[in-house]
């Protein structure tokens, strides 16, 4: 056997020819020789009597294989097949039979892209039947080698004196090999290295690796050094620079994206007063008073003023312990609050907080975590801060107002009570108490009211990375998009007639808040709480719940698929360890399941046969919903289902197949997946800092939810229910999959599986309706409109003419026929 490299310009090409007489490497079964007889050159391998042989190459780009045959009968066969993986055969790429069994050799070339290329030869007959190896071939990418790159910056810029500064530099592998990273050098005082996930690593083909550099100047004086990354392909070198500066640096000025108050100060006030403010108690009130006077929507009619005092440093509440509230619950039916270690105690809160003209932004945005829900930490809640406003009245006496919109979120849930932090300061450090209030939620079994007074600490200081943090919102506020009260609906299309009051009256009972997107505006509904509307409904925290099944899983899912097409096949059993033994008395129950067949809840895995009665069961709820481990969860999803039918057969919704899901694609991609989706499709479709975090299991193992788990905007709705509209194009580049887009759509082909009727499917994590079905249908039998869904009322609806629909609730109610009747009246919503 030779096997030999030659080097053509850049390319190193691979040949297996035979000519030494040897063919070591292969991996054969039965009778196989070195041929004389019949070969290109001197030498070829043949097979005989049902003999095999394989082997893998280090190489791939265009393949060539040579095959002859001899002596053949009627179905008798000589076959050649080319993988990337060896195990995806496909079909053959020469088939010889007994009328092309001349000894003469046939050709073909394919290509491979993989890194690895594996060649199966197999003869399929008797022992005087021959079939001849020879003339392999791989020219193109040849030999895998690594490629390195290095991303960010090692530009610090002024830093104060005493303070620190992050960068975080990121390592790529775009070869089809490993790169190996040896050591990272050069980063000495006050230089040095934090979170390195590089040093002394394997960096796998098409993944990447990263590492903090953190700046600490001591002296008002410039540094310099250069960092050195060693690796097996070329090394990298990053200059990194910065200067210690004894003054902080002047904050930017506002952007004309940023709203900017134009009143005189004279704001109506009735109650929140300064002297309230610093008093010893607080009543429910409504939430007007914890803003300028109207809703964020409405800010030009504000009489507020732009702040004379500037914030930045830490807001400390109570010390930095946490408070007990006045609490009230307001759940009809059976009580919740006794579930709860201490449901009226506002965790600790102790964050930074930068301000750009009338805005102040929390240095942390999305999901903060608060601590274990079991022990040490007993902790019920999570928070979540958003950006919100500054402002001067006349009657404060110098000091400027700040309203901060927040949300509790049920530690380890969905559950999300919705509120706002408000008190006063000076640029002297001076701060009235601070009132909180939460009066609203989107959480079917818990509501209630918290209030109350806290002492208030305004720590001022630097805050690190300031500037980045205000370029990121504007650039945030600016890509949001442009939104109208829903009355202007009607406004804007008069002659449709339309009646904006049936637009979300199935939810009316309890509602949180909907909107529609049309031709390019958010049509938005005020944001509802039991004491008045929320006047920051723009940053408002709404739970996904199970939408969070088609924009997390599903998405992903997608995106895999379009970066790999063999993704499409993703089984559980070799991705996710704990369903691989034998379960029920079954050997495997989860070895002919794909991740699709989990994603569409079609596994055949079920106990009760109707469409949501697993879901519901106490065996559910106390082993999934309220276990907080991975382990936990994975036990429970593997374990607590039996083999019913076949895959793709029957559906049955179980959050726990979405999970199985998820776990097997994080399994089978390399990095975190959710951070890959944030980083790929969250963050290229502007959506807010709220969804780049996500519910993820406690312990080592921190798997996201999948299910459930995310918190999104209403402008993040309408952006997703967009997105699925637009089959995963973002900026004009194809992102997500289109066959799965097509899917979501009812444009593919596949209705997927019958739910509750035959009026109602489920493909993808997308639910479909056939509006034809209706019992006073606008629309012909076969009309279906996609819609994604969440517990307690939740839906974002895509509807044919373009519109999208969005609707957020406690009402436990999901239909949308009224906004369907209304949204006919503007263009023809049954689609083609």
């Amino acid at each position: 056997m030779v096997l030999s490299t030659v080097s053509i310009g850049a390319v190193a090409d691979v040949i297996e020819d035979f000519e030494d007489g040897d063919f070591a490497g292969w991996t054969t079964s039965g009778t196989v020789a070195i041929n004389t007889s019949k070969t290109i050159g001197n030498y070829s391998m043949r097979l005989k009597g049902g003999a095999t042989a394989e082997r893998s190459f280090a190489a791939d780009g265009d393949v060539t294989v040579a095959l002859a045959a001899t002596s053949l009968e009627t179905n008798n066969f000589c076959d050649v097949y080319v993988s990337e993986d060896g195990v995806n055969w496909g079909s053959s790429l020469i088939t010889l039979n007994k009328v092309q069994d001349d000894g003469t050799f046939t050709t073909a070339t394919t290509t491979t892209n993989g890194g690895t290329t594996y060649i199966r030869y197999v003869q399929t007959g008797s022992a005087a039947d021959y079939c001849y190896a020879d003339g392999i071939s791989i020219v193109g990418a040849g030999v895998p080698t690594p490629s390195v790159g290095v991303s960010g910056s090692g530009s610090f810029g002024d830093v104060l004196v005493g303070d620190s500064a992050t960068n975080t530099i990121t390592v790529s592998n775009t070869g089809n090999a490993n790169l190996d990273i040896s050591a990272i050098s050069g980063a000495s005082a006050p230089f040095s290295l934090a979170n390195d996930n590089c040093s002394n690593s394997a960096v796998a083909p098409d993944s990447s690796c990263s590492f903090d550099v953190v700046f600490a100047p001591t002296t008002e004086t410039s540094s310099s050094a250069t960092l050195t990354i060693a690796n097996n392909d070329s090394n990298q070198t990053v200059a990194l620079s910065g200067t210690g500066t004894g003054t902080p640096p002047e904050p930017p000025e506002p952007t004309g994206d940023l709203h900017v108050f134009t009143g005189n100060g004279n704001v109506a006030r009735t109650a929140l007063t300064i002297s309230d403010l610093n008093g010893s108690s607080l009543s429910v009130m409504d939430f007007s008073h914890y803003s300028h006077g109207v809703a964020e929507i409405d800010a030009d009619n504000s009489n507020a003023q732009e702040p004379t005092n500037t914030f930045e440093g830490r807001l400390v509440l109570n010390g930095g312990n946490a408070t007990a509230l006045n609490f009230n619950e307001q759940t009809s039916g059976r009580g919740q609050a006794g579930n709860y270690n201490s449901p009226g105690t506002l965790p600790a809160f102790d964050f930074e907080f930068v301000q750009i003209g009338s805005h102040i932004i929390p240095k942390t945005r999305g999901l903060i975590v608060s601590g274990n829900i079991g022990s040490p930490d007993f902790q019920d809640w999570n928070y979540i801060l958003e950006p919100g406003r500054v402002w001067n009245e006349t009657n404060d006496a110098g000091y400027s107002r700040v309203a901060i919109p927040f949300a509790l979120q049920e530690n380890q849930a969905n559950c999300t009570h919705n509120g706002v932090i408000t008190f006063a300061f000076k640029d002297d450090g001076s701060i009235t108490n601070a009132a909180v209030q939460i009066g609203g939620e989107t959480c079917l079994y818990f509501q209630y009211d918290l209030t109350g007074l806290v002492s208030a600490n305004y720590v001022q200081g630097t805050v690190s990375g300031a500037a980045t943090i205000i370029t990121d919102y504007e650039a945030e506020v600016a890509n949001r998009i442009p939104v109208k009260p829903i009355a202007e609906l009607a406004t804007d299309y008069p002659a449709s007639n339309v009646n904006v009051a049936n637009i979300g009256s199935e939810q009316s009972s309890a509602p949180t808040t909907h909107g529609v997107l049309y031709n390019g505006v958010h049509y938005a509904g005020a944001c509802s709480t039991r004491h008045g509307d929320y006047p920051f409904c723009e940053v408002m925290s709404l739970p996904s719940y199970s939408t969070a099944k088609t924009a997390t899983a599903n998405f992903a899912f997608a995106l895999l698929v379009k970066q790999n097409s063999a993704a499409r096949n993703i089984m559980v059993s070799p991705n996710v360890s704990e369903c691989q033994d034998g379960i029920n008395g079954t050997s495997s129950i989860w070895s002919d399941v794909s991740v699709e067949n989990a994603l569409d809840m079609a596994t055949g895995n079920y106990r009760l046969a109707s469409y949501q009665g697993d879901e519901g069961s106490t065996a559910v709820v106390n082993e999934f919903f309220l276990t907080f481990t991975h382990d936990e969860k994975i036990a429970h999803s593997c374990e607590r289902y039996i083999r019913k039918s076949l895959p793709n057969t029957h559906f049955s919704y179980h959050s726990s197949d979405t999970y199985i899901a998820g776990v097997a694609m994080d399994n089978y991609s390399s990095g975190d997946l959710f951070d890959k989706l944030v980083d790929e499709v969250y963050k290229p479709l502007n959506l807010s800092p709220v969804t780049y975090t996500t519910v993820r299991t406690e312990g080592s193992v921190a798997d996201p939810y999948w299910s459930h788990g995310l918190t999104w905007h209403a402008d993040d709705m309408i952006k997703l229910g967009q997105f699925i509209n637009d089959r995963g194009v973002i900026n004009g580049q194809q992102v997500l999959d289109p066959s799965i887009m097509d899917d979501m759509l009812v444009k593919g082909g596949d209705l997927g599986l019958e739910t509750y009727g035959s009026e109602s499917n489920y493909l993808n994590g997308v639910w479909t309706y056939d509006m034809g079905q209706r019992s006073t249908p606008l629309c012909p039998v076969g009309s279906w409109v996609s819609y994604m869904s969440g517990y307690g009322g939740i839906g974002v609806v895509m509807f044919p003419n373009g519109a999208v629909y969005y609707y957020v609730s406690d009402s436990d109610a999901y239909a949308f026929g009224g906004a369907e009747a209304e949204l006919h009246k503007i263009s023809n919503i049954c689609g083609n």
